[in-house]
């Protein structure tokens, strides 16, 4: 188990969250390890009961739209689109391809990818590009 993220999460907190949480699937946990695999730059990507919660909190709020600004390899950005409902869209920013190439591919894996548009481009950029 790793070390809690969170600075607020004492370790027995940690401990009994990720205990009785909902813990990664398949899909998720090989992009945790692919990801880990990269060294010390994956300590970018966010814990497994994050992720766990961002799927619970788009789903119990119901949202159907949602930006994510920095994607990295995707878990996230994973997460939130399990959590959207059919028709549901998830607009990600992010700079790097090489990142985000692991992300698409965990994406078409995890059957979210119809719902997540990637834009490669500076987030203030995209943002700035949006309707008002």
């Amino acid at each position: 188990m790793d070390e809690p993220k969170a600075f607020f999460l004492t370790p027995d907190v940690h401990k009994y969250l990720v205990a009785h949480g909902t813990p990664p699937d398949g899909v998720q946990q090989a992009l945790i390890e692919e990801t880990r695999a990269l060294g010390p730059v994956a300590g970018m990507q966010i814990a497994p009961e994050q992720g766990a919660f961002l799927t619970l909190l788009v789903r119990v709020m119901g949202v159907r739209t949602a930006i994510e600004v920095g994607t990295f390899t995707g878990y996230s950005s994973l997460c939130i689109a399990r959590g959207l409902p059919a028709g549901g869209r998830l607009l990600c920013c992010d700079v790097s391809d090489e990142w985000t190439s692991i992300a698409r591919r965990y994406w078409s894996q995890a059957g979210v990818a119809d719902r997540i548009e990637l834009r490669l481009a500076p987030g203030v950029d995209t943002l700035h590009a949006l309707p008002r």
